[in-house]
């Protein structure tokens, strides 16, 4: 898939006997590194509006409205875990009701606890988006799966999420620019952005519909650019990266158009989760806002939510840490929204961010419950 290439395939794992291995070496590294920045974003930017006002707002805070948070998150989840378990159906041929994808050991109980293993393991496992797709690999794979079926459900999934997150980022920016509350800098910046985000989703179209043409034509215009980083470091290899990713997109997006196919209906309802993934987390921000009591638009929230998530979802610190909080809080600075705007977003991020990781972790064995119930029938006769 395109985003493991993008975080360099899947470095905390290597190919065993009976599947994937944990490089445990990469992991305590990888965990060190996200509890240390945690901790510091965490200590370091509540002082930016002054400690005191910050207790102040917690200590205001609306428990009822905090758990409307929490449920709009785990609403969020959940149709994340729908769209994997209704591709999952697709994929099996057993039809996406309810009843047939429990017979094939897909059952809504079970894409919810794979949704949330999968999404505390990009946060804490090197490689993020990759960690996520082998968690999913192997999950579906207890369920009788095979590879080329679960590459199928994973590209269809991955394609259709982030295709979601494109469309909002390019509706925030596009926002930004037409309400003209920015600077020539910033306006700058901000169509940069606009123009590069616009600029990948046509190439992964074009990559799809006219592969070779547009091969040739990224290959041409990155060539000099790439040459000249790979003669400084020549185990990069950035030329045959570029051309497995561009593979890679347009294998994703014929993977998705594939298990689509005439099914108007089923593409419609794919489509609601995946925006419906997005919109109950932003869902969540905007009611934990609520919660604290901190002033700021709806409009201006969604829009700064567009623009970090994206940023946030870039293989540079594990689930984002760090890039997420600072591109928020910066937006929000940009649209006119006080340094109060801090501690509702440090609140979010402890629902979005780290709840799952602890639930990952307890869910993670569950897992495997009814692996040889669903196991092809040969397994089964072996053992």
């Amino acid at each position: 898939m395109s985003f493991c290439i993008l975080t360099g395939r899947l470095r905390c794992f290597r190919q065993g006997e009976e599947g994937w291995i944990l490089n445990w070496r990469r992991v305590a590294r990888n965990v060190l590194f996200l509890f240390s920045v945690g901790l510091a974003v965490h200590l370091v930017l509540p002082q930016i509006p002054g400690l005191a006002h910050s207790a102040r707002l917690i200590s205001t805070s609306s428990h009822l409205l905090v758990s409307i948070a929490f449920l709009c998150e785990v609403l969020s989840y959940l149709s994340y875990g729908e769209l994997l378990g209704r591709t999952a159906g697709l994929a099996s041929l057993r039809g996406t009701s309810p009843s047939a994808r429990r017979r094939v050991g897909v059952g809504r109980s079970f894409t919810f606890r794979l949704t949330l293993v999968g999404n505390g393991a990009s946060k804490v496992l090197p490689g993020g988006g990759a960690a996520s797709a082998a968690v999913t690999y192997e999950g579906l794979r207890s369920r009788g799966f095979g590879a080329r079926q679960i590459g199928g459900v994973v590209a269809t999934v991955g394609t259709l999420v982030y295709a979601a997150l494109a469309a909002i980022s390019l509706l925030s920016l596009t926002y930004l620019l037409a309400a003209n509350e920015l600077g020539s800098l910033q306006s700058a910046l901000a169509t940069l952005a606009l123009a590069v985000t616009a600029l990948l989703i046509v190439t992964a179209l074009a990559a799809y519909r006219y592969p070779a043409t547009t091969k040739s034509l990224v290959l041409k215009l990155a060539g000099p650019p790439v040459r000249s980083v790979e003669r400084r470091f020549p185990r990069f290899r950035l030329a045959a990266r570029l051309e497995e990713l561009l593979r890679e997109v347009r294998s994703d997006i014929k993977g998705a158009v594939r298990q689509m196919r005439g099914r108007p209906f089923e593409e419609v309802k794919l489509v609601g989760l995946a925006f419906g993934y997005w919109l109950f987390d932003a869902a969540c921000l905007v009611v934990m806002f609520w919660a604290f009591g901190v002033e700021a638009s709806v409009v201006h929230l969604l829009v700064a939510y567009g623009i970090a998530t994206a940023a946030g979802n870039l293989p540079i610190t594990p689930g984002g840490i760090g890039v997420f909080e600072t591109t928020m809080i910066a937006t929000l600075a940009l649209l006119g929204v006080g340094s109060e705007a801090i501690i509702p977003v440090l609140g979010y991020r402890i629902f979005n961010f780290w709840l799952p990781i602890p639930l990952a972790a307890l869910l993670y064995p569950t897992l495997r419950a009814g692996k040889r119930r669903f196991a092809p029938k040969k397994q089964r006769q072996k053992k």
